[in-house]
């Protein structure tokens, strides 16, 4: 199940801002504001690097949301570091006006990524579920967006606002709030209201849809150990016929592989299903 993290990174700079090539640092050490820790030696870069996609604030449904592309990432000791082209100067506004908050050093990172939680354990040795904060030592990395806020001063209120964003979010929310600019181009451009509570929403929006994976993961985490701990506290033992159908134990063993449920099969039969929707 995916998990994302959101990085402010301390150390950005732009490497060639006519390519629009940035260096930065998208995950550390530190522990986030769930209380998780991330080793950085336990990271898996081969197949995000097989694909190493630039996306907007964990966009997967848009075209206009791939800004860029990593073109490099690796492990330099506690940290993640990585360099970003952002596809700027060719009519992806998205693309232009995250890599302008990168040279303005208000963007952050977000790693999107599959623990190992075979090798994950909670920080607390009270806490044997982790809801204080796991220790994540394995982990597959999947993509790293660039988790970017509006341009507009009546959104930044909006999304100020907001009990539920995100302490890196809020800071360079706070930040842009407090600079003293001329008179916004955006809303010189005459945006209405329900221009402004669009974008304050669809970006509350993106950030909500990346929160609500990590709780799903969690709470699937808990869930699955107290199970795991009911089955390991009964007798494995049974009778023949325990479940009253009248199988064997082997003949019902054999039918429930035969009826395992594969994810991957059922992913793929519904993409060739849309598919064939989409050429009717």
């Amino acid at each position: 199940m995916l998990r994302t993290k959101v990085y402010r990174p301390n150390q950005m700079k732009v490497i060639d801002e006519a390519k629009g090539r940035v260096s930065a640092i998208v995950s550390s050490e530190s522990r986030d504001r769930d209380g998780d820790v991330i080793r950085a030696e336990g990271w898996n870069l081969d197949n995000f690097m097989r694909h190493p996609v630039l996306l907007a604030s964990h966009d997967y449904h848009s075209l206009r949301s791939q800004i860029g592309e990593w073109e490099s990432m690796e492990v330099d000791g506690t940290q993640m570091r990585g360099v970003a082209r952002f596809f700027i100067g060719k009519g992806n506004d998205e693309a232009d006006w995250a890599f302008q908050l990168a040279k303005e050093k208000a963007l952050a990172f977000s790693v999107g990524f599959v623990p190992d939680m075979e090798k994950a354990a909670p920080l607390q040795k009270d806490d044997p579920f982790g809801s204080q904060g796991m220790e994540f030592k394995g982990q597959e990395l999947l993509e790293v967006s660039a988790v970017t806020v509006p341009s507009n001063p009546d959104a930044l209120q909006r999304i100020a606002k907001s009990p539920n964003l995100h302490p890196a979010l809020a800071e360079i929310v706070e930040e842009r709030l407090a600079e003293d600019e001329p008179e916004d181009e955006q809303r010189a451009a005459g945006l209405s209201d329900e221009d402004i509570t669009a974008i304050a929403e669809r970006v509350l929006e993106l950030q909500a849809d990346a929160a609500d994976m990590d709780d799903d993961k969690a709470g699937g985490d808990k869930r699955r150990r107290e199970l795991d701990d009911d089955i390991d506290s009964e007798d494995e033992e049974t009778d023949e016929d325990d479940y009253g159908d009248g199988d064997e134990p082997e003949a019902r063993e054999a039918s429930s592989e035969d009826s395992e449920f594969d994810p991957y099969a059922v992913a793929v039969a519904a993409a060739e299903e849309a598919l064939e929707e989409e050429q009717a």
